[in-house]
């Protein structure tokens, strides 16, 4: 019995010393906030407990508290989040992770530059940064880079660029643009996507009210989430050939898309793909489409023609009736915004030609 218990205990002490391990103690040095832990002499700049951090800040390779010295190494979780009024923040050498969301908002952040000690990036660490206009990765950093000057951050083994702005050029060789990568770049009034490009994440381009063209290349599959929600400043868009699915409010609030061309092999377009595309006149809806999210295309305001290919076997628009019509319920799903037209189509799904 007490051979139980003894191994017992000695089970539980081992389980709690991670525990104690990575207990951290958070204090204040230099302005700057910290979680300092004592057994690995580590520090991680956490987010202010009193006013938001302002003005050009230098975090330091290290800090002294009660007379021993921390390296720092971590830029924690929403660290420096909504602190609108940073302006520029210097990243020492020494620090290895950037965590999610830690200069989220930071919308008067210039420029940033990511040391050759970083290697991971956590997701949205710079989103929604709307005056970036200078993001340099140091050249010998083995995890990211920012190749040709090319003013963005792209993940070296995947291609993959992670964070724009509004003088990005996407390099030659880079083949997926990442989720939010560009989100809310207002200044942003064009950019070019070279061929390589197979993938534009979800909200890529979302909120770059600035933006006005921009071409999709072939090799391109899938249209994400939100790509290009609120894209206020784009008038039109072609879809290349290739691209399967349209997805939920790509282009939703795209208030100035006058023209849009859904390509035969789309097969599905999400829910509010097109809500609220005020200027949009026209749509097409092929062959292959067999999914149509909900209000897909509700409150387009200037829509006054609605066709369906006539070799579609989920939808038609019968009798000419500027209708989608979900054909075996013969459920009319999306009409223009006309009330003048609406018995006549109401009659129509009835069956009356």
């Amino acid at each position: 019995m007490k051979r139980r218990f003894k191994t017992l205990l000695f089970a539980l002490v081992a389980m709690a010393m991670p525990l104690v391990a990575s207990a951290q103690t958070k204090v204040e040095i230099g302005g700057i906030w910290y979680n300092l832990t004592a057994e690995t002499l580590e520090a991680e700049v956490t987010k202010s407990d009193g006013t938001e951090y302002s003005g050009p800040i230098t975090l330091t390779a290290t800090v002294t508290y009660d007379d021993v010295a921390y390296s720092v190494t971590s830029i924690g979780d929403w660290a420096f989040n909504g602190c609108t009024d940073l302006t520029a923040i210097t990243i020492p050498e020494g620090v290895t992770s950037i965590g999610n969301f830690a200069f989220h908002n930071c919308s008067s952040l210039t420029a940033i530059t990511i040391p050759e000690s970083v290697t991971s990036i956590g997701n949205k660490a710079f989103d929604i940064c709307r005056s970036l206009t200078s993001i340099v990765v140091a050249k010998g950093n083995k995890v990211y880079d920012s190749r040709g000057d090319c003013n963005a951050i792209i993940e070296t083994n995947s291609n993959t660029l992670i964070q724009g702005c509004a003088t990005t050029i996407i390099p030659e060789g880079v083949t997926s643009i990442g989720d939010g990568a560009f989100r809310a770049c207002s200044s942003l009034t064009t950019i070019t996507i070279p061929k390589g490009v197979t993938n534009i994440g979800d909200e890529a381009f979302s909120n770059c009210g600035s933006l006005t063209a921009i071409t999709i290349p072939e090799g391109v599959t899938r249209i994400g989430d939100e790509t290009f929600y609120a894209c206020t400043d784009l008038t039109d868009i072609t879809i290349p050939e290739g691209v399967t699915s349209i997805g939920m409010s790509a282009f939703e609030a795209c208030n100035n898309l006058t023209d849009i061309t859904i390509p035969e092999g789309v097969t599905s377009i999400g829910d509010y793909a097109f809500l609220a595309c005020d200027s949009l006149t026209a749509i097409t809806i092929p062959e292959s489409v067999t999914s149509i999210g909900y209000r897909a295309f509700n409150a387009c305001r200037s829509l006054t023609s609605i066709v369906i290919a006539k070799g579609n076997k989920v939808y038609d628009s019968r009798g000419d009736c500027n209708a989608i019509i979900e054909t075996n319920s013969n459920t009319l799903i999306q009409v223009f915004p006309c009330r003048s037209f609406v018995r006549r189509i109401l009659y129509v799904v009835g069956g009356h030609t």
